[in-house]
C-alpha cells in the first residue's frame, strides 16, 4: 500500500504542445474559440470567489461603519482580485472558473503571456464590469474578442 506523502509528481512541460491532428489550427482560429457562455460562466464563477470574500470578510468590520472602512474593504478586495487573475494567467494561462470551465488565456502571437499582458487584460476586466458588461459585450461581434482580449492582445481558447 502506497502512502499519500510516497507519490512521485510526474513532471509538466512549461509549453503545451498542439496535438498532431490540430497542428494545422491556429490557437486563435474560430475552432479553438471558446464558446461565448463558457467564459461567462467562467467569469461569473471567478467573480463569485470575490463576492463571498467579501462577504466573509464584513463581518469583521466595525458596527459603526463608515465610508472609509468600506472603501478599505473594496480595496482589499481589487487588490487580492488582481493578483488571483494575473498570477493564474501568467503561470496557468486560467483561473479557476476557467479550468471548470475549460477556458484558457493565450497571447494572440502564440507566445508566452507578459505580465504586461496580463495586466492589460485585468484591467480590461475591470472597465468591463464598471460599465455594466459593456466591454465584454464586443465579444458577440464576429471576432469574438472582448475589451480585454482587445488590450491586452489575447484570446480565449477552448483548453485541450
Amino acid at each position: 500500500m502506497t502512502r499519500f506523502d510516497e507519490i512521485e509528481l510526474e513532471s509538466v512541460p512549461l509549453v503545451d504542445a498542439l496535438p498532431a491532428a490540430e497542428e494545422h489550427i491556429s490557437l486563435a482560429s474560430p475552432a479553438r474559440s471558446a464558446p461565448r457562455f463558457r467564459r461567462l460562466l467562467a467569469l461569473l464563477t471567478d467573480l463569485s470567489l470575490f463576492v463571498a470574500l467579501a462577504l466573509a470578510l464584513s463581518p469583521l468590520l466595525p458596527a459603526a461603519q463608515k465610508w472609509t472602512t468600506v472603501a478599505s474593504l473594496a480595496g482589499f478586495v481589487i487588490v487580492l482580485s488582481y493578483y488571483y487573475f494575473v498570477g493564474t494567467w501568467l503561470l496557468w494561462g486560467k483561473t479557476v472558473g476557467g479550468a471548470i470551465f475549460d477556458v484558457k488565456v493565450v497571447p494572440a502571437d502564440a507566445s508566452a503571456m507578459a505580465l504586461r499582458n496580463a495586466s492589460l487584460r485585468w484591467a480590461g476586466v475591470c472597465l468591463s464590469l464598471a460599465t455594466g458588461g459593456i466591454g465584454f459585450a464586443l465579444a458577440a461581434l464576429p471576432s469574438r474578442r472582448s475589451l480585454p482580449d482587445r488590450l491586452s492582445s489575447t484570446d480565449c481558447i477552448t483548453a485541450f
